[in-house]
């Protein structure tokens, strides 16, 4: 499941972000406040947090038919993205020494590669992920882990702007997209035969090792 995602994201993404490229002009949909946002490095690691949540995500997971509708629900998530990445090319109003953004400078560049998160902008992934992740999390164990997960989630999506990664519209396109489709993460479980914390209710599948 994990394989199939990140071959399926990485398609979707990458060819949005091409044919966001492609435009010669982009759209000023930001406020004068914005550009004096100061970059603040500190949320640098914050906002890498969301990446690493998503690749040890799979983990969580003792059975395909546990992964498939969280996994599953990710992939439609970018899939609805990609079209407003190229219909809704952003220009970037920040200003700062790093004009390829954080993946430019931290990955892409000292890799001797083409930066393909530049344009991919609104609605903001980061948003919409973590705040799906976070979800996942809390209907998994419950209890303070609800707390705990969207105490991390609001900060990484707050963090978008603060790493001129990402503007206030695409932070509010993000939230929109999480709550246009988060109702699916329990619809698909039951087509599963999940329970409500999206376990697997199969015989034999041990619940209390998850």
């Amino acid at each position: 499941m994990a394989v199939i995602y990140f071959i399926g994201f990485s398609v979707v993404w990458t060819l949005a972000h091409e044919l966001s490229d492609l435009h010669g002009t982009r759209l000023s949909l930001t406020f004068d406040w914005e550009s004096r946002i100061p970059l603040q490095r500190w949320a640098i690691p914050l906002y890498f947090t969301l990446d690493l949540s998503v690749i040890l995500l799979p983990f969580l997971f003792r059975s395909a038919r546990e992964a498939i509708p969280p996994m599953g629900l990710l992939l439609l998530q970018v899939v609805i993205a990609a079209p407003f990445f190229v219909m809704l090319p952003i220009e970037n109003a920040y200003l700062d020494d790093m004009p390829t953004g954080v993946w430019g400078a931290y990955l892409f560049e000292p890799l001797g590669m083409k930066n393909v998160s530049q344009w991919n902008q609104t609605p903001s992934l980061h948003v919409t992920y973590a705040l799906t992740v976070a979800t996942v999390i809390g209907r998994r164990w419950g209890g303070w882990w609800w707390t705990a997960g969207f105490a991390w989630a609001i900060p990484v999506s707050l963090s978008t702007m603060l790493v001129h990664e990402h503007h206030l519209i695409c932070v509010f396109g993000g939230l929109l997209l999480y709550a246009a489709t988060i109702s699916l993460l329990r619809r698909w479980g039951g087509r599963f035969d999940l329970d409500s914390s999206g376990c697997d209710r199969t015989p034999g599948v041990d619940r209390e090792a998850v």
